[in-house]
This record gives structure tokens, sequence and C-alpha cells, in this order.
């Protein structure tokens, strides 16, 4: 999938020469920068545009009918004592998983030994991190299952849902949950304004770089992606951090992999919140480190 960097890049420039306009009330001498701005904004997605005419890249429609699928479960947890249980059983009892990851990442509470009450194969990951206990769980979900679901183990996402990736998996490499569609949110859920409209914007940006993709959601952990998939994008990924899920969705479209985003259901957080939950700071603190994947990588 072709890349458009620069159009990204314009999006900057026209956004500082908004920055420049409005400053122009108020300070001499703005009006010369924000046209600067605006005249090399215009001039680098004009060069993307030409880059883009001469583009003969083209990709099939993909169908691949799914007989049986075997899902393997990859769950992270964190001090989810509270939640594991019932989500460990939540995702076992449907028909095509044929197990449940739970990837313990340094609990200091029960959550190992109820996630192995409920059913699941219990795997320690001592590096701390958000992005550490996903790509555990991606590798360990590897071994079992044609088919691997990431999810979190905090009961917010259902395996109800299960069934509508499976379906856009048929045409498709990756399929995305998004937590936007503010319809299947329950309203006690931890999706505040600034965090919706905050990954909208991050999602946005990473869909301007390479356009033949819809994003809403830059940091939805629910996902299902298939094995072979997966193998082509799984020593990409390096971050440990809350950022995990935009590099991976950065890998497998710079891996030309086929993406589709769909809304699934989000409830209320069972226990406490340890990722970004509705913490401002740490919401924007992982907002920059996205920014800088999407702008740099």
């Amino acid at each position: 999938m072709r890349e458009h960097k620069l159009l990204v890049w314009g999006f900057h420039f026209f956004f500082a020469a908004f920055f420049f306009y409005c400053l122009k009330f108020f300070f001499a001498g703005m009006s010369f920068l924000c046209d600067l701005f605006f005249l090399s904004g215009l001039i680098i997605c004009f060069s993307d545009f030409l880059i883009s005419i001469s583009d003969k890249e083209s990709k099939n429609l993909s169908f691949e009918k799914i007989l049986n699928p075997k899902i393997a479960v990859g769950m992270t947890a964190y001090n989810d004592e509270e939640s594991i249980g019932e989500a460990v059983k939540d995702f076992k009892n449907r028909d095509s998983v044929v197990c449940v990851i739970a990837v313990d990442n340094n609990s200091k509470d029960d959550t190992a030994r109820k996630a192995e009450a409920a059913g699941a194969k219990v795997v320690k990951e001592t590096v701390q991190g958000y992005g550490a206990a996903c790509k555990r769980a991606l590798k360990e979900a590897m071994s079992q299952g044609d088919i691997i679901c990431l999810v979190e183990g905090d009961c917010t996402f259902s395996g109800e849902d299960l069934k509508k990736f499976t379906a856009y998996l048929e045409n498709a490499d990756m399929v995305l949950g998004t937590r936007t569609t503010r319809e299947l949110n329950s309203p006690d859920s931890q999706i505040t304004f600034s965090l919706q409209w905050g990954n909208v914007f991050m999602a946005k940006l990473m869909q301007l770089r390479f356009l033949k993709v819809r994003l809403t959601d830059m940091g939805c952990t629910y996902r299902l992606i298939k094995k072979q998939a997966l193998e082509k994008i799984i020593d990409d990924l390096k971050v440990n951090g809350n950022h995990f899920s935009c590099e991976m969705i950065l890998a497998a479209l710079k891996r030309n992999l086929t993406v589709i985003e769909i809304p699934v259901t989000f409830r209320k957080r069972v226990g406490e919140s340890k990722g970004v939950g509705s913490d401002f700071f740490k919401a924007a603190k992982t907002a920059f480190e996205m920014w800088k994947l999407i702008v740099f990588s």
C-alpha cells in the first residue's frame, strides 16, 4: 500500500498556517508566516498528487471463505482479579474459540489463579507494559489457532462480537474494533469526549498517510488477525507502551495487509483502569507517542 507521507506533512503545514493566521490579530508579522506555511502546504500536497498520478498500484477485492475457524484468544491482564474470570468464560464458551491464553503482566493480586480457574492457559510476561503484554498474547496465540484474537481481560469487550469479526475477516487480513460508535457504548464506559475525538484525530492522521483504509480509533485492543498475516508483522512490533495498538496498525498497512475496522460494543470496565482510561495526561502522552509513529516511522 503506497504511503502518503507528503500529505501528512502538508496537513501539518496547513495547521501551522491556521495557527499563525490566528496570531496575526495579536502580533505583527504573522501574515508572512501564515502565507509561507500555507503555500508550502499546497506545494507539498500537490507533489503528493503528482506522484499519485503515476502510481499504478491496485489491489483486488479479497474474499476467503472461513470454514470451521479456530480462534485462539490472547487476553491481556494486569491486576484484573475482579474481571478476568468472567472475561475468560465469555470468550472461552464461544463455538469457534479453541483456547484462551491470559497474559499476566506482573499482577500483584489473584488474577492468574482466577484466570486459570475459569479455563484459561496462563502465561506470565515479566516486561511491564500494555504493548509487552499484547505482543506476548499474540505470540502465544499464534501456536494455537489459525485466527488470533487480541482482547483485554477487563470485561469491556464482548465475545458475542466475534461473529462480526469473523464475517469481515473473509475480506481482510486483520479486522479492528472501534469504540467510537457511541450507539454501541454503554453510558458508563470510559470513552470520554476527549478520548473519543483524540482517537478519531489520530486515526484520521493514519488514514491520511495510507488513504485506502478507513479508521476511527487508534486505541482499541479488540481485533482479529489471520495467522499468516500476523507472521508477516510480528517481528516489526517493538512498542511496549500504551501506543502499541497504533504501531500494530501501522505495521500491517506498511506490509500491504488489508485492514477493516468495525464497530464493537464497549462496556464499563470492571475494576480500576491501569491504562489510559479517563486520565487526560496519560491520554495526551499516548497521543503524542502515536503522533510520532504516524509522522516519523
